[in-house]
């Protein structure tokens, strides 16, 4: 499979081979719906707590006698069904982890970047070229490419990239060691630069 790869103001300077094992795999909308949501449960921290009748200070008196009044018997003031009483079956303290298979992860991971081919939402560029801090640099390249909302990828650290998009709207930063299929369906368009293609070839067709 081959694909343009364009520089950064959007001109198309060559085309570069894509492998099949990664970026056309059949889509499997089971694997990538349980893999995001397993990674968005993986977030919470599941630390929401409700007060039972244990944990509401006050109620050790009766509200009033237990005959006589005409009202259905009470022992405490605290009970659920009472103004400032406690909570009845509540969210408690817990984890929602979900366990990832790792092959499942990153099968997750090649359905996502296919997706993206086969819907032309994949741009791939020859080099991201900033020597310097420059949101508007980023903003002018999203334009001049198409992309109005984008996951930007490469092979490792660029802090002149990260810098420089992380303030504009509907737009991320990801290094390919560290990218997931989450990343990947975040927003409409992922652009990643010829150097991400490499690394991320290695490391998907080395943890067959």
């Amino acid at each position: 499979m081959q694909i343009a790869v364009k520089s950064m103001d959007g001109k198309e300077v060559k085309k570069v081979d894509l492998p099949d094992s990664i970026f056309a795999v059949e889509l499997n909308d089971h694997v990538l719906h349980h893999v995001v949501k397993a990674y968005q449960a993986n977030r919470r921290q599941g630390t929401h707590a409700t007060k039972t009748r244990a944990f509401v200070s006050g109620g050790g008196k009766k509200p009033f006698r237990q005959k006589g009044t005409g009202n259905a018997r009470q022992g405490t003031s605290r009970s659920p069904h009472y103004p400032g009483g406690a909570v009845s079956h509540g969210p408690q303290p817990r984890d929602y982890t979900q366990k990832l298979n790792k092959k499942t992860r990153l099968l997750a991971l090649k359905v996502a970047l296919s997706d993206k081919v086969k819907h032309g939402q994949l741009v791939i560029v020859d080099d991201y070229a900033l020597d310097s801090f420059s949101t508007k640099k980023i903003v002018s390249s999203m334009a001049a490419l198409n992309v109005k909302r984008a996951t930007f990828t490469d092979a490792e650290d660029n802090n002149f990239l990260y810098k420089s998009a992380r303030n504009i709207n509907g737009a991320a930063v990801k290094k390919a060691s560290e990218l997931n299929a989450e990343d990947v369906l975040r927003y409409e368009s992922f652009v990643m630069s010829e150097k991400a293609i490499a690394a991320l070839t290695a490391r998907l067709e080395g943890d067959k």
